[in-house]
């Protein structure tokens, strides 16, 4: 397997049974490898429009270079929803989970795990995936939120960000293959600017 179809196969696994944020046992399993691609699978080009993609259950409205992968799950007692769109460098696309009465969610937790899994299935160290510099703040709203780089030895390349909303948490990633940071940094960034809310209806910078 090349390190690109990792990327594509395994960028929301998760190793430990459970993750523990705020007292609610998260389900791992929404965490995990999206189904392979296919050639009808439509990948996201230099070309391709960003469009819309919502999460009918929370209202949330993100835009994706492509058609995403959808996957859903319910695991004690909590939903959740990966979209994910292949891209040529690696991937890129963000999971919702439906959060109510939960408290504040432990991010640095929900980054280890996903970490730890990600790193399960890596062969050598040269493969394993690390956050560089993660940094706790919030939102231009307010929301609690969790941003770190991401780095191998191998010259992958990521950004991966978690908020905590309150009755919903939102991850947000993009990982790419060697000597793609610049695609990356923008398709991330393009990402996080076009993520709308059901509550304001404007579209904000997460």
């Amino acid at each position: 397997m090349t390190r690109l179809s990792k990327i594509q196969r395994l960028s929301l696994l998760a190793a430990s049974t459970t993750v523990i944020t705020g007292g609610v046992l998260f389900p791992v399993t929404a965490f995990a490898a999206p189904a392979p691609q296919t050639a009808t699978v439509a990948t996201a080009d230099a070309a391709t429009h960003w469009t819309a993609t919502t999460d009918k259950l929370s209202g949330i409205t993100a835009e994706l270079p492509g058609h995403p992968q959808v996957q859903k799950y319910s695991e004690n007692g909590v939903e959740a929803r990966v979209y994910l769109v292949p891209t040529d460098y690696g991937t890129v696309g963000f999971v919702v989970y439906d959060t109510p009465n939960t408290g504040q969610k432990d991010l640095k937790g929900c980054l280890q795990a996903w970490l730890d899994g990600y790193n399960q299935d890596s062969r050598s160290a040269d493969t394993a995936l690390a956050s560089k510099d993660p940094q706790e703040g919030t939102t231009a709203d307010g929301q609690p939120a969790l941003d770190s780089a991401l780095s191998a030895g191998d010259g992958t390349v990521g950004h991966v960000r978690f908020v905590d909303l309150g009755d919903h948490m939102i991850q947000v990633v993009a990982l790419g293959d060697k000597g793609s940071q610049q695609d990356v940094d923008a398709d991330y960034l393009q990402l996080l600017n076009g993520v709308q809310l059901p509550s304001d209806g404007s579209t904000q910078s997460y």
